[in-house]
C-alpha cells in the first residue's frame, strides 16, 4: 500500500496577499468607482477569510460601491452565513456591501452577450452595473475544462444555465486524458470565446486572481487578465497536483468537506479511476452531507448510474432533461463500466447507494492495508501514467 498526498510547501501570509493584490490595482483608477468582486462557493477551498476582510476595507476607502457575486454555476445557493464564513466579514461589515448568489436558472437576471453555436450566452447582470470586476479563485485540475480558475469564473461561474449545459454536454465526446489537466483543451477554448463576447459587450477593468491554493493555505497566486494569468497559473498548479503512478486493482481516495456531496466528490473519479484496471474498486471516503447532489439529486436518484448508451437513449428521448445532469451521469457510469465505485459515507446509505448503482462501505469498515494506494486530497490531484 503506497500513500499520496499534495505537498505542504511554505504559504503566503496575509500581508503578501494583500500587498500582491494592492499593488497590482493600483494601476486603476478605483476612486467612486463600482466594484464587482466574483469568487467562488464552498465547493472550493481558497480561504478568502484569510485576507478578504482588510481587502475590503482598502476598497471601501476608494469605491463608491463593492457588490460580492458568488460563481455558483448550477450549485445551490450559499446562505447568507456561508457566505459571510467564506469572506471571513462580521453581519455588521456584510450590511455595507451587496452579496449576491448568481442564480443560471433566472434568466430575468441575465443578460445575453451573444452565441456560441448558435447556443444563446448570458451573464449576470451585474456585470453591467459595475465598473471593474476582479475574480478570485483556485485554479485546480478539473474534468470539463483542464483547470479551473481565469475565465471560469464568468462561465460556469456567473453565466445561463443553456451556456453551462452546452459546454458540460460537450465534454462527453472527449477522454479525460485529453481535457483533465490541460491547459489548453477545447472546453477551454469554448470558455475563452465566452469571456471574449462578455469584455466586448461590457469593456470595463477586467482582473483574474488565481491562487494555487494547497492544505496549508494559498502557496502562490497569479494576476493578470482571464487569460495569461490563469495560464501561469496552471502551469505551476500541474507541478503540485499531477502524480504519475502505476496502474493497480483498487484505491481509497479521501475526499474533503468542501465536497458537500457526491456531485463534487466525483472528481475523485475523473482525477484517480484512470490508474485503476479492469475489474478493480475506487473507494470514495467522505461525510457527503448532502448526500448525492444538493441541486440534482431528485433527478439523478429517477434513473441511477448506468451506461453511456442508456443515458444518451434518455436523453434523446427527452426523458433526461438537463445536460450539465446528464454529462455527470455519463461520466460516472463510464467509470462504472469498468471498475466499481463504492461510497463510504456516514450520510448515504447502502440502500441508497445500491439504488443508484454504486457500491457501499460503511466507513468503520475501511482497512487501508488492503489497497494497493490511498490518496489525500482526492478531487484535486490526478493520477497519471508514469
Amino acid at each position: 500500500m503506497k500513500k499520496i498526498a499534495l505537498e505542504v510547501p511554505s504559504v503566503l501570509s496575509k500581508e503578501d496577499i494583500l500587498t500582491k493584490l494592492l499593488s497590482y490595482l493600483s494601476q486603476f483608477d478605483m476612486n467612486q468607482k463600482r466594484v464587482l468582486i466574483i469568487c467562488e462557493d464552498v465547493t472550493r477551498a481558497t480561504p478568502l477569510y484569510q485576507f478578504f476582510p482588510d481587502f475590503l476595507k482598502v476598497l471601501q476607502t476608494q469605491a463608491s460601491q463593492i457588490s460580492v457575486i458568488f460563481a455558483l454555476g448550477t450549485h445551490r445557493p450559499m446562505t447568507t452565513v456561508e457566505m459571510q464564513q467564506k469572506l471571513g466579514i462580521s453581519p455588521e461589515a456584510a450590511s455595507k456591501i451587496e452579496l449576491i448568489n448568481h442564480n443560471a436558472f433566472d434568466d430575468s437576471l441575465l443578460i445575453e452577450v451573444g452565441k456560441i453555436d448558435h447556443i444563446p450566452v448570458k451573464i449576470h447582470q451585474a456585470v453591467s452595473e459595475h465598473d471593474i470586476m476582479i475574480a478570485l479563485g483556485s485554479v485546480l485540475p478539473h474534468r470539463v475544462v483542464g483547470f479551473s480558475g481565469g475565465a471560469k469564473y464568468l462561465c460556469p461561474g456567473i453565466a445561463n444555465k443553456a451556456a453551462i449545459d452546452y459546454t458540460h454536454w460537450k465534454i462527453t465526446r472527449y477522454s479525460e486524458a485529453e481535457i483533465i489537466g490541460k491547459i489548453e483543451n477545447p472546453i477551454r477554448q469554448i470558455i475563452h470565446q465566452i469571456a471574449d463576447l462578455v469584455i466586448t459587450t461590457f469593456p470595463k477593468i477586467y482582473v483574474s486572481v488565481n491562487f494555487i491554493t494547497l492544505p496549508a493555505g494559498i502557496a502562490h497566486l497569479f494576476i493578470g487578465d482571464f487569460y495569461s494569468s490563469y495560464q501561469e497559473a496552471a502551469e505551476l498548479c500541474a507541478e503540485y497536483f499531477v502524480k504519475p503512478v502505476e496502474t493497480c486493482s483498487s484505491i481509497l481516495t479521501y475526499i474533503d468537506n468542501k465536497c458537500v456531496d457526491f456531485w463534487q466528490g466525483a472528481k475523485a473519479i475523473y482525477n484517480c479511476g484512470s490508474r485503476i484496471q479492469e475489474g478493480g474498486k475506487l473507494v470514495i471516503r467522505g461525510e457527503l452531507s448532502e448526500k448525492i447532489s444538493g441541486t440534482h439529486g431528485e433527478m439523478i436518484a429517477k434513473f441511477g448510474y448506468s451506461n453511456r448508451e442508456t443515458i444518451q437513449n434518455l436523453v434523446d428521448s427527452g426523458e433526461l432533461s438537463s445536460p450539465v445532469v446528464a454529462s455527470h451521469m455519463m461520466r460516472v457510469s463510464q467509470a462504472l463500466q469498468k471498475y466499481q465505485v463504492i461510497l463510504s459515507s456516514e450520510n448515504i446509505s447502502q440502500a441508497e447507494c445500491e439504488a443508484l448503482n454504486l457500491g457501499y462501505l460503511d466507513p468503520n469498515d475501511i482497512d487501508e492495508s488492503e489497497f494497493d494506494y490511498v490518496v489525500y486530497n482526492a478531487t484535486d490531484l490526478i493520477l497519471t501514467a508514469v
